[in-house]
């Protein structure tokens, strides 16, 4: 059995009318409900809840003589309420999950047209809270809003806060004044979910990765590590250190930053990643363009069956059938899969509980609604996506919580840490979006329509379903804790620009009319990365070949190696060569960036005299060729 999915965040609405005559409960269809309602929040983030309500009759035969208020949660304090005649005292019955707010009025309000006005207000502790650099308001969903005429809510808070980040739903409008900031909404907007606001700039983190590395054979290997990659527009990061130093570093199709590490037979080896990783903000802006309209190369990359994902599947597919409308756009169809998802499944708290947190795949999550997990959300709207034609693919990271009913993490690795799993999906237009039916479904908030500052990536999965594998996941013993995250206010991190270093080593001879050549590396000895790295070289008397290079993204500890080929126009080319390399990219905020490198070396046609040194070095050459040349020929006699 599954617990109630709006433990703490639920304001359940319901209705005790009573009748002059005759004395029967009368139908909320013989009144008019009107709410207007201001959650008020101080400096230390106390939150205070007023409600007004007014109730209009519609017939002549009824009138309301009790109100009751059912809010989901223990946590209201100091309750207040009056109606037109004064105060009243309200009746509070608590329980553990909920707490029932009965209202006996003074007044009898009769006759068709006449109105009750009355309210309620108590302050409820948690709705908002200070983590990190942010302000966080989540506030009550709301239950029975769609019986009710009229809904306004307006949200107040100090304007110390800072700007308004984001709000899910998009408020109806917003003002600032007298050192307050108001946002409003109404009805229709509420609709859309449990309101979510953020003020601030951006969220820091401050993590420690470890990674715990073995090689149980005799022979050579090697491992690869993700570490936290940088999301243009959404995840930046700032690396301290990275100890011990990978062998190489590379960039996968899907954006990983994958290090490997060489291992000797039985070798053991623990990497430590330690850094910072800021998260933005970016608002969302959906076209109307369709599923066709998606790159061919995404389709084939990112529609494909694999385990967890049977897009193949008779009930996957029939699914998606009746999800996914070609005549709609991608975004409309992607958020039919997503609600689908987030209204379809269960979240089972007692399987969390219990650790029994075994992949199901999408199909088994289909077939046990009830029993799911993130895992089970985030494979299910996987499949449906690819099977209706949309690119999936997984997420699988960190997401901070503070509750673990609303917003739970149930990606358990080997009995240490809890990671959480959540989707992407592509939408023309827009690019990749992140979404989490999981919270969705268990908050009662929109995640698909704006996000968070609370998911934290460190691994995307998109052309296989299981690699690769995130941090927290590279254990030598059961029980490890390798993930540590904390919020940070070092904000000059964000301020650190990369750092790239350019060598320049030239062959051993420039002799014309012969080629020569130089190798080029670059590295990156910064904390922050390069994107849209590019090189250009330049030279005086030799003809370089190819004369730029696309290097893409530059992860910090990354290097890259790049030969450069370097040819004498003719057999009497002569003088010094200087080789002239520009590296540019772009930070993580799109500003350019420029780094360069020259060198020299003295090209000689090869009939002039040599320096001693090269001297020796081409006689050396030739008698080699010559022995070599001679003894092939003697054993050819033979």
């Amino acid at each position: 059995m599954s617990r109630p999915a709006f433990k703490l965040l639920l304001l359940l609405i319901s209705f005790s009318f009573f009748a002059i005559f005759p004395a029967k409960l009368a139908a909320a269809e013989n009144f008019s409900t009107a709410y207007n309602v201001t959650y008020s929040t101080g400096e230390k983030g106390q939150t205070t809840v007023t409600q007004n309500v007014v109730i209009e009759n519609l017939t002549s035969q009824y009138y309301v003589s009790q109100y009751k208020f059912t809010i989901g949660s223990s946590a209201p304090q100091k309750i207040k309420a009056w109606d037109q005649s004064g105060a009243l005292t309200p009746a509070v019955k608590r329980t553990e999950e909920e707490t029932v707010i009965t209202l006996k009025f003074k007044a009898r309000v009769v006759g068709k047209g006449n109105k009750l006005s009355f309210g309620v207000s108590y302050v409820f502790p948690g709705l908002a809270a200070k983590n990190g650099l942010l302000w966080e308001l989540n506030l009550l969903k709301l239950e029975g809003l769609r019986d009710i005429q009229s809904y306004t809510l307006t949200v107040v808070v100090p304007q110390s806060f800072g700007p308004l980040l984001y709000s899910s739903p998009s408020p109806l409008s917003k003002e600032t004044s007298g050192g307050k900031h108001r946002i409003f909404f109404d009805k229709s907007r509420l609709l859309v979910g449990a309101p979510r606001l953020a003020f601030g700039t951006f969220q820091l983190y401050k993590l420690s990765l470890s990674y715990h590395l073995k090689n149980p054979g005799i022979g050579l290997g090697y491992t690869e590590i993700a570490l936290p990659p940088d999301i243009l527009g959404y995840q930046r990061i700032s690396q301290l250190s990275l100890l011990p130093a990978p062998n190489s570093l590379r960039v996968d199709e899907d954006g990983n930053y994958l290090a490997r590490y060489n291992l000797g037979p039985f070798e053991r080896k623990d990497v430590v990643w330690e850094g910072y990783l800021a998260l933005y903000y970016p608002p969302r802006s959906f076209t109307s363009q369709k599923i066709s309209s998606i790159e061919e190369s995404l389709i084939k990359s990112y529609t494909n069956a694999d385990d967890y994902w049977e897009t193949a599947s008779v009930e996957v597919k029939a699914q998606a059938a009746r999800l996914v409308d070609p005549k709609k756009s991608a975004t409309q169809n992607a958020q039919a899969i997503y609600d689908f998802v987030s209204q379809t499944l269960s979240y089972d708290y007692e399987k969390l509980a219990a650790g029994e947190l075994v992949r199901l795949g999408a199909q088994a999550a289909l077939e046990q609604k009830a029993t799911a997990v993130c895992m089970e959300y985030t494979d299910l709207f996987i499949a449906l996506a690819r099977a209706g034609g949309l690119p999936a693919r997984e997420v699988n990271g960190y997401a901070y919580t503070v509750d673990d009913t609303n917003r739970p993490l149930s990606l358990k690795i080997r009995e240490g840490d809890v990671l959480h799993a959540w989707p992407q999906v592509y939408l023309p237009g827009t690019g990749w979006v992140m979404i989490d039916p999981t919270w969705a479904s268990t908050s009662g908030s929109n995640y698909f329509s704006a996000f968070d500052l609370s998911h934290l990536t460190f691994v995307v999965k998109g052309l296989g379903s299981q690699y690769p594998l995130p941090a927290g996941s590279y254990k030598t013993e059961a029980g490890q804790k390798d993930v540590k995250v904390e919020f940070s206010q070092n904000t000059q991190v964000v301020e650190e620009s990369p750092k790239l270093e350019v060598e320049i080593e030239f062959s051993r001879f420039a002799v014309s009319p012969f080629g020569s050549s130089a190798k080029v590396i670059v590295k990156n000895v910064g904390s922050a990365t390069s994107f849209s790295s590019h090189l250009r070289v330049k030279t005086t008397i030799l003809s370089p070949s190819p004369t730029q290079l696309e290097f893409g993204t530059l992860p910090p500890s990354s290097a890259v190696e790049k030969e450069i080929m370097l040819t004498p126009a003719n057999a009497l080319t002569r003088g010094e060569e200087t080789l002239e390399v520009t590296v540019t990219g772009k930070d993580f905020a799109g500003e350019d960036l420029s780094f360069g490198q020259t060198a020299t070396r003295t090209v000689r046609p090869f009939y002039l005299p040599l320096s001693y040194r090269e001297t020796f070095a081409v006689l050396g050459a030739v008698a080699l060729i010559f022995v070599g040349r001679k003894f092939l020929l003697t054993r050819l006699v033979r």
